[in-house]
């Protein structure tokens, strides 16, 4: 027996949870369906932070209410319940192989203003399910878990979404099902989309670490493996812990020796970990694409990390999921009072605005591609050791790039007499992506069937 609402929403993360508040606040019949049997368990690898908290992050501020225990978008006008612990982030520093830093901010004077000197915030993210899924089910959604969809077929009239065993019936759909959906697959998305590889990443919650701060993103790089590999180490909101991730864009690496690299040979970072304490582990792989420009098509909107290029981060999935429920929630009532069609398109300014223009997927790739513009452990060493101030206090990805852009700018006449043959290399941040990894490209070709 099929079972009818007004809207599936296809995917219980950030987004797809989100979504489903905002729908069910308005009233309407939702079902939101999950491939996992336990929606708060925390199953891939995540860096468990609201990022870019003090400055604007697709078009929102984020504020974290601590006495009412909410997490507040204030341009938005939403927030939701988060009842868990957390640590602010009060800077992101990059060290380069040999231990010279890169300094997005230094936590000795942003600590001086609290709250509002964090640049993140770091949370528990199953709790953070939790708190999300009460709030969907108390707006009245029918949740249904263990549901793996594998087929989404639609109509004129409606969408019909099929999986382990059991079909959906709704007048819309929305897709919050990740960066590798396999709704927008199904859709014909991918065909349009341009591939540059894969994120791949393997990381531990860890204690008795040695770090220089418990309380900022600290990054580093490798050109140790074939293609560079990447350590990202973000506070947790417990005491003495931290999240320690390896990533690599390129399927050829093993991020086990990337990760023994870290924590056994670098003369700098090795010494962090000599007592460290190896917790809960987590992995995760993604493709990276080009984003979906128009986020909605057979009555399929898509929500959250399913139409971006990597991923939104966590502030800008839950924005996209709020935000795409809403849309849907206008939708129903405009073909039910006869009005004009206006809130899907809405949706889909948004996106492109907000998104597409302002927050350019070249910029946040570049986050990763940097070691393949300067393509030797002395190149960064040298740049990074240039570098006498603190970059503007940030842990915004996109922002984040612009002053790499112009750090880089001021430095040129020093380069150009110190290390001219390093300006070649300088220039290709402004080359096409498509070039600058093209060889990773070619090496982690997604499978044909992923098209």
């Amino acid at each position: 027996m099929t079972n009818k609402y007004d809207v599936i929403i296809v995917g219980a993360g950030p987004a797809g949870l989100l979504a489903a508040k905002a729908a069910g606040l308005a009233g309407m019949k939702v079902a939101l369906l999950e491939r996992k049997s336990e929606i708060s368990s925390l199953e891939r690898m995540c860096g468990q932070t609201l990022v870019s908290m003090n400055d604007y992050y697709f078009d929102d501020l984020v504020q974290y209410n601590r006495e009412g225990k909410k997490i507040v978008f204030l341009n938005n006008g939403f927030s939701c319940n988060y009842e868990g612990p957390t640590q602010n982030c009060y800077a992101w520093h990059i060290f380069s192989p040999n231990g010279n830093r890169l300094a997005f901010g230094l936590p000795e004077e942003t600590r001086k203003k609290g709250d509002y000197g964090a640049v993140g915030l770091a949370y528990d993210k199953e709790i953070l399910f939790r708190c999300l899924l009460e709030e969907v089910t108390a707006a009245g959604v029918a949740v249904f878990t263990g549901i793996d969809v594998d087929e989404v077929s639609t109509s004129d009239e409606g969408v019909t979404v099929s999986g382990s065993n059991k079909s959906f019936e709704g007048l819309y759909a929305i897709a919050a099902d990740g960066t590798n959906s396999r709704i927008a697959r199904q859709l014909g998305y991918n065909r349009d989309r341009t591939f540059y590889s894969y994120l791949l990443s393997k990381g531990w919650y860890m204690r008795n670490v040695k770090a220089p701060s418990m309380d900022i993103l600290m990054s580093s790089i490798t050109y140790k493996p074939v293609a560079p590999g990447y350590m990202f180490i973000f506070p947790r909101p417990y005491d003495d812990e931290l999240n320690v991730v390896f990533l690599a864009l390129d399927a050829r690496v093993n991020l086990d020796e990337v990760a023994d690299y870290f924590m056994k040979e670098n003369p700098f970072t090795a010494a962090w970990f000599a007592q460290a304490e190896l917790l809960d582990m987590h992995a995760s792989a993604q493709y990276i694409f080009s984003p979906i420009a128009a986020p909605y098509r057979k009555r399929v909107l898509l929500a959250g990390d399913t139409g971006s290029c990597q991923e939104l981060e966590n502030s800008g999935a839950m924005i996209s999921g709020w935000k795409a429920g809403s849309a849907i929630a206008a939708a129903l009532k405009e073909d039910r009072v006869g009005t004009a069609s206006q809130g899907i398109s809405n949706y889909i300014q948004w996106w492109q605005k907000t998104y597409i223009e302002k927050c350019p997927h070249e910029a946040y790739i570049m986050n990763f591609a940097l070691p393949y513009v300067l393509d030797a452990a002395e190149d960064f060493n040298y740049i990074c050791s240039l570098v006498k101030e603190p970059l503007p206090p940030c842990w915004n990805p996109y922002a984040a790039m612009n002053h790499m852009g112009a750090l880089v700018q001021s430095l040129v006449p020093t380069i150009q007499q110190e290390r001219p043959e390093l300006m070649p290399k300088l220039a290709r941040m402004s080359q096409p992506m498509t070039e600058i990894l093209a060889d990773t490209t070619e090496a982690c070709k997604p499978p044909a069937h992923f098209d």
